[in-house]
């Protein structure tokens, strides 16, 4: 059924067959996966190779679940162009945020090497630790910390963007859905400071105005992707699932922490709570950060990071 839909339908347009994809039954979506295989797919546009290649990822034995294909092919679909309803605008206050962690000077890479301080359950781990942060919105994370050691990376905000994470024994396993569709590197806010026009197209940012949290009144700023699709209200879920909200100090205009969620690999409507609050800023080549992170997951602190060295590219 696969390989004839794709040999009669050469001539269709890419949101006709991306369309087509995402009313897949699971039976039809593994078959499609395996007829993606034997193709010759040249004659395929971008952004169904894309989904082609996603569909292929999300249908290995050990993810194949009717939800996280769904997930897989609407999230790469989705990623391929930012929505046209979406304007790029900068608030007043993310101006001022802007002179106040780099005076206005553009920055392309962070890196970090910190102490690290891993809790988890009963387990507690310390070590060191190496962050990477780009402007185009790859990041990754190397923990060193005995057996809980860990290494997370995201390539960058485009329609190829990939997910992943390697346990202590080397074993290197997908991140899925809407974990991978998170805007930012959660341990580099000030980097998102910066112009629209030095950060990836797809990101998008609202100024939520003045909040109170635990009594403290801070200025939060939301980054998401934006995101587009024939289901609206799929296009809706996916957008805020991708969103990092930051919230800043109104006086010192440095970010004080931010907000986000992940989910469980089987079930992308749940949602858990991470909050990274940051302290302790110094500047570095001309740009403020933090240089005390703390991470809770699901209201639990669960790693904090003392940076020892750090370098702006």
């Amino acid at each position: 059924m696969a390989i004839s839909f794709l040999s009669a339908n050469r001539s269709k347009s890419v949101s006709q067959l991306c369309t087509f994809l995402l009313n897949l039954e699971m039976d039809y979506a593994l078959a499609f996966a395996q007829a993606c295989k034997r193709l010759d797919l040249s004659w395929f546009e971008k952004d169904c190779q894309s989904v082609c290649v996603t569909i292929r990822k999300f249908s290995q034995p050990k993810h194949t679940t009717y939800s996280a294909v769904l997930m897989g092919i609407l999230a790469t679909f989705l990623l391929t162009a930012p929505s046209h309803g979406q304007v790029a605008t900068v608030s007043v206050f993310q101006t001022k945020t802007q002179a106040a962690i780099s005076s206005g000077k553009p920055f392309s890479g962070v890196t970090l090497t910190a102490n690290a301080d891993w809790v988890a359950g009963s387990t507690h781990q310390t070590g060191t630790a190496q962050l990477k942060a780009g402007a185009d919105g790859s990041g990754s994370l190397q923990l060193d910390i005995g057996d809980a050691s860990r290494t997370e990376v995201q390539t960058k905000s485009d329609a190829s963007r990939a997910c992943t994470w390697t346990d202590h024994a080397g074993t290197s396993h997908g991140v899925l859905g809407p974990n991978c569709l998170v805007a930012m590197p959660w341990f580099a806010p000030s980097f998102f400071t910066q112009p629209l026009s030095l950060l990836p197209v797809l990101l998008g940012t609202t100024d939520d105005g003045e909040v109170v949290k635990d009594g403290v009144t801070l200025h939060e700023i939301s980054y998401q992707l934006n995101l587009q699709g024939a289901d609206p209200k799929s296009t809706t879920q996916m957008t805020k699932q991708s969103t990092v909200e930051v919230f800043y100090d109104p006086k010192t205009l440095l970010p004080h922490s931010l907000e986000y969620a992940v989910h469980p690999d089987n079930n992308d409507l749940q949602d858990i709570p991470v909050r990274v609050v940051f302290s302790n800023y110094q500047a570095s080549s001309g740009v403020m950060l933090p240089f005390h992170i703390e991470r809770y997951l699901n209201r639990t602190l669960q790693l904090t990071l003392d940076v020892t060295t750090a370098s702006i590219e």
